[in-house]
């Protein structure tokens, strides 16, 4: 595989910490304390291309990083600056959504269909949102998108009539459906059993290598680390360490399989 050329930076944190009030607690909890990804740091930027996973204890604060990274959430302290445009106080609502429609495409662990739309409307609604495709543009897209993910077969089917794994293909494909320049997956594989987990892996190194698209990727399973460039270690609201890798890799399902049989018996 050949290396792999990162030069524009496409995520910057500069000093982000994240905290909230609870009710019935004087104390706020510190979801984030003094995040830093930035050029001045030795963790580096997030850059065009990159696959970069976090990784951490549950409660650490990956996906509160992970929705200040989505514009979802707002950070108490610091700037997040996307495609090198800050996020802070003065952004305003309609930009920030925007934002989201046009440049960042989400993954949850949970697949968030529309229950009621086939597996093609789901997949064209964030077009039609958008409104720069018209209807035959929009048609055409969202069946390359669901060929893309191996459901040109499923193109009319319901979220009730596909398994797990399909829904996760579906919801890639929607995420997708704007181009994004980001995809932001909050344990995309949590749900899935062993076989889907390996092939919805595949399916995003394809993307982040075809398409050039920069994943950023929340996930409790250490076993998958393979497919990242980096990883981001983060535990108590701090980043701990990176990690990368020379070149990113696929697992064998065959041969994962027979290593997780192993392991069951120790």
């Amino acid at each position: 595989m050949q290396a792999k050329q990162f030069d524009e930076v496409v995520v910057e944190v500069k000093h982000v910490s994240k905290h909230y009030k609870i009710a019935g607690r004087e104390d706020k909890v510190k979801a984030l304390n003094d995040i830093h990804l930035a050029g001045d740091s030795e963790l580096l930027p997030i850059r065009r291309g990159e696959f970069v996973m976090l990784r951490g204890p549950s409660g650490g604060g990956k996906t509160s990083l992970l929705n200040l990274l989505g514009t979802i959430d707002r950070a108490t302290e610091g700037t997040i600056e996307l495609f090198s445009n800050p996020i802070n106080v003065d952004s305003t609502d309609e930009y920030l959504a925007k934002l989201r429609l046009e440049k960042i495409g989400f993954v949850f662990q949970t697949f968030n269909l529309l229950a009621t739309m086939s597996a093609y409307e789901n997949v064209e609604l964030p077009m039609i949102i958008l409104g720069k495709l018209n209807e035959k543009e929009r048609k055409k897209r969202a069946i390359e998108l669901l060929t893309l993910v191996g459901l040109q077969d499923r193109l009319d089917h319901l979220p009730s009539e596909l398994s797990g794994g399909e829904q996760q293909r579906v919801t890639i494909a929607r995420a997708l459906s704007n181009a994004p320049e980001i995809l932001l997956l909050d344990e995309p594989t949590g749900d899935l059993d062993t076989k889907n987990t390996v092939e919805v892996m595949d399916l995003l190194l394809d993307l982040n290598l075809k398409l050039k698209t920069t994943c950023i990727m929340v996930t409790h399973n250490p076993d998958i680390e393979c497919y990242a460039d980096r990883i981001l270690y983060i535990a108590d609201g701090v980043f701990e360490k990176q990690v990368f890798n020379i070149e990113q890799t696929r697992l064998d399902y065959d041969e994962y399989i027979a290593y997780l049989n192993s392991q069951a018996g120790h």
